[in-house]
């Protein structure tokens, strides 16, 4: 900071440090150079009086006739606004002169920067005096705060933005969270108030959690850490539900309107139009924001004209109430804003029941989009509204409209799924199913249909199982045929995963008669790519790649994206078993390319892999090593837990190829007590296999031919061809290993007759 006392100047002595914004500041800086009026806009809170003052005493060397403050937050009567300025430069009245001109006469050849701070509440006349300066007097410059910018020539208005606030999901450590503008704000105002506060480790989520819900406006972090005096930053996070309460402890020196957070926002509520503030109020109902069709369908009615929604909003966006984000072509609003907006809602229920039915609508609308060519742009939809989507269904379950949250739940099923919100879905589905209140049986077999398939993904097959069961019967009791098929075709899937291949695919048969049945395309599609991976876990590639040839053609034909992307995964998954690696890695390149652009995570995640494992089968293993890495942090940020199971088994793999057995046993171990957990018998084998190839590395191959044997049993259980092949022919290395030529020409003998058998279609296998 420049020497204030270098140059003429009333600046107030600010008694707390400026914290953050650098970058900011460095910006508004060389805007000055440039423009002779800035206009410093923002809501109530954000700092712009403090922001002005720092940028003034930066520039003070730079403005011969020194900078001045005026204060005009205290100033109702605009006749006085001269004169308050006139007051606040220490310049005498001239009583043959009006205030305008006094004031004028007196800057007309003055170098000097005037910081003009609240012009909001007489907005009109500080524009006029503003420009009327600006034009007489060559030399001055000006920066005026405000919650609106004043509209008058040659202003350059600049939004301040919130202080940098740290995600509450990422878990950082105290170290961590220090970066972050608003922790530090914090931390450096509750240790004035507590000089014993410290961030530790427990306490540091919570810290996360005030400074990101207090959305970085400094005022309101500022009354925050006046709490700490007496209260936790934990019991802080705690009562943020109830913040107007709360965040009450401002200094007794500052204006009235500073000292409580709901005296802060209620100065710029009172400055609005009477339909600013009803649209204010309706616009708190959404949630994570909203679009401008969203706010004209929901907020109109007989007050508010539809056609007059556009200008409110652009009226609010002006005066700092809600933020227009031009990229996303979306309007939000801070979470203070919003819950004082709730409290003046008066017609609470009406305007809640035109949200559920807008989104209710909108889920309808998308559930067919998610399987044709627009699945990107709906998914996009889809997760830009989404904490509107989950606000509604709560809503829905909490007033008597579960039906209709039931609907929703149904219609976002596939976008839970692909998106690997499996714990969403459940947990919305689950407080529909356990509400009172009567569903009907339809709407009920779909939910327990798509918590049974989150429960798959997520490794419950148990629990999975008991639910498709039951959506089957409740179908079966309605005579829902397509209820039935899919009820069908995901015990097929749950099945399949633990190992019971031939179950399974009795499972998708069935379900395959019901889709043709109905004449569902779509479905017959979706059960023939099922019975391919049934027949390649078993080891049959022939009709592997036929079914997924099949259903891919279908697929195609219908313009399903997600069908095509997995039907194309399929094959190089055939390409791969087959060793044609160029083949598999541009069928998996090709497939990964469309599942990210549907956003499909476990799909990407499963593609990924499978690249890893091409990589791995040409021996380069440092390119494996990182598609394994990059799939197990999409699992782990999913939840998939055989999938979890799946990457650490390739990393495994890995260090098994790379001659560090001992560190591969650790990972194949790891993932043999994930696949045990969830019951997947085709896991646990190959876990088992694995196993035993440390073993038989290390000389030890008593205890390999126990392993191999374990293997071999479950795989015979199973029936996966492949699997008893490949430990067929690993019993045989045991003997050949102990020295015992006879038994392994014959084991391997008995190995290559069943390989021979396997392989007979290999010339199926074509680009």
């Amino acid at each position: 900071m420049k020497t204030l006392d270098a140059r003429p100047n009333n600046l107030p002595v600010q008694l707390t440090s400026f914290i953050g914004r650098e970058k900011e500041m460095k910006f508004i800086k060389e805007e000055l150079k440039k423009n002779r009026l800035l206009t410093l806009t923002g809501t109530g809170g954000a700092g712009k009086t403090r922001f002005a003052l720092q940028t003034a005493a930066d520039v003070i060397d730079e403005f011969e006739n020194g900078v001045w403050f005026v204060d005009l937050s205290a100033l109702k009567d605009i006749a006085l606004l001269s004169s308050t300025m006139i007051t606040a430069l220490g310049i005498k009245e001239e009583s043959n002169k009006t205030s305008d001109e006094t004031l004028i006469d007196y800057l007309k050849e003055k170098e000097i920067l005037i910081i003009l701070d609240n012009c909001e509440q007489l907005i009109n006349a500080c524009a006029l005096l503003t420009e009327r300066i600006l034009s007489s007097c060559p030399k001055l410059k000006m920066i005026s705060t405000s919650r609106e910018s004043m509209n008058c020539g040659g202003e350059f208005t600049y939004r301040i933005p919130p202080l940098t606030q740290p995600d509450p999901n990422q878990n950082n450590t105290p170290e961590e969270l220090t970066q972050y503008e608003s922790v530090r704000l914090f931390i450096e105002r509750a240790l004035s108030v507590n000089p014993n506060f410290r961030v530790t480790n427990e306490n540091a989520p919570a810290l996360a959690e005030v400074c990101s819900r207090l959305d970085g406006i400094p005022l309101a972090i500022e009354l925050a850490a006046a709490r700490i005096k007496m209260l936790s930053i934990e019991k802080i996070y705690e009562r943020l539900d109830d913040r107007f309460n709360l965040l009450t402890g401002g200094k007794r020196t500052a204006l009235p309107r500073q000292q409580t957070l709901r005296a802060l926002i209620d100065w710029s509520y009172d400055l609005l139009s009477e339909n600013e503030k009803i649209l204010w109020s309706r616009l708190s109902v959404f949630n994570g924001g909203w679009t401008l069709e969203a706010a004209e369908e929901v907020c109109s009615d007989e007050t508010i004209d539809k056609n007059d929604i556009l200008d409110l909003l652009s009226q609010l966006t002006e005066k700092s109430v809600i933020i227009y984000d031009d990229s996303k072509d979306r309007y939000r609003i801070l979470e203070s804003l919003k819950q004082y907006g709730i409290e003046k809602l008066s017609e609470r229920n009406e305007i809640f029941i035109l949200h559920l039915n807008y989104f209710l609508k909108l889920s309808e609308k998308a559930k067919p989009e998610l399987r044709g060519e627009n699945t990107k742009f709906w998914m996009h939809i889809i997760e830009a509204d989404h904490n509107n989507f989950i606000s509604a269904i709560e809503w829905s379950v909490n007033n008597e409209n579960k039906e209709k949250g039931a609907v929703i739940s149904n219609k976002l099923g596939s976008f839970w799924s692909r998106t690997g919100q499996y714990s969403t879905g459940i947990r919305l589905i689950e407080i529909i199913l356990e509400s009172s209140g009567s569903l009907s049986k339809l709407l009920k077999g779909d939910m327990l249909n798509w918590i049974g398939n989150f429960r798959i993904s997520l490794g419950d097959n148990e629990q999975a199982k008991k639910y498709l069961e039951e959506s089957l019967d409740l179908n079966k009791e309605i005579g829902d045929k397509r209820g039935i098929a899919e009820s069908m075709l995901r015990l097929g899937n749950v099945t399949n995963s633990l190992g019971d291949f031939e179950l399974a695919k009795n499972y998708y048969e069935e379900s395959q008669d019901n889709y043709k049945k109905i004449g569902s395309k779509s479905g017959i599609a979706a059960t023939t790519l099922s019975l391919g991976n049934i027949a390649l876990n078993q080891g049959d590639y022939g009709l592997a790649k036929k079914y997924n040839e099949e259903s891919l053609f279908i697929f195609k034909e219908i313009g399903h994206k997600y069908g095509i992307a997995i039907s194309i995964n399929n094959l190089g998954d055939v390409a791969l078993f087959l060793g044609d690696y160029e083949l598999a890695k541009k069928y998996m390149e090709e497939g990964l390319d469309l599942l990210k652009e549907i956003g499909d995570k476990t799909g990407m995640a499963f593609s990924i892999n499978f690249l890893g494992n091409i990589a791995l089968n040409q021996g380069d293993y440092e390119q494996a090593k990182k598609y394994f890495e990059e799939s197990l942090v999409i699992f782990k940020e999913i939840g998939r837990k055989d999938g979890i199971a799946l990457s650490i088994l390739s990393q495994g793999m890995v260090l098994f190829n790379q001659g560090y057995s001992e560190q591969a046993k650790k990972y194949y171990e790891e993932s043999l007590d994930i696949y045990k957990e969830i019951g997947s018998k085709n896991g646990i084998a190959e876990s088992i296999k694995n196993v035993g190839n440390v073993a038989y590395s290390q000389g030890d191959y008593q205890q390999a031919k126990k392993y191999y044997k374990e293997s071999l049993d479950m795989y015979k259980e199973i029936g996966s061809k492949n699997g008893i092949a490949d430990s067929i022919n690993n019993q045989g290395n045991v003997a050949f290993g102990k020295r015992d030529f006879g038994q392994a020409k014959n084991i391997t003998k008995k190995a290559w007759l069943f390989l021979k058998k396997l392989l007979t279609k290999m010339e199926l296998l074509t680009p």
